[in-house]
């Protein structure tokens, strides 16, 4: 994987990602550290917008606030089963 790092004036960092191919998709990778940084895993989800005029693609990552009563490891852990299990889960709900 080929990556640089560009150091900004307003402590901002700029990486450079090739476009891979994963299946019919392509795919971008996101730099550990911004995971670290935003507290992301696998499975969270995240907003895309594009714009045209600017030709910029901006990615945040979507903060869905937890119910009342419900503790953050157990939401994690929930997530980790269903991203686990996604596939099982379509097939019995397309039953």
């Amino acid at each position: 994987m080929e990556m640089s790092v560009e150091m900004l004036e307003k402590k901002e960092k700029r990486y450079t990602r090739r476009i891979n191919q994963v299946g019919n998709s392509l795919s971008v990778g996101i730099p550990k550290d911004i995971t670290k940084a935003l507290q992301m895993n696998k499975g969270d989800e995240i907003e895309v917008s594009f714009d045209e005029e600017r030709g910029e693609i901006v990615m945040k990552k979507v903060n869905r606030s937890i119910p009342n009563g419900v503790r953050p490891e157990v939401l994690q852990a929930m997530n980790r089963a269903i991203g686990k299990y996604d596939n099982a889960l379509r097939n019995l709900r397309d039953r």
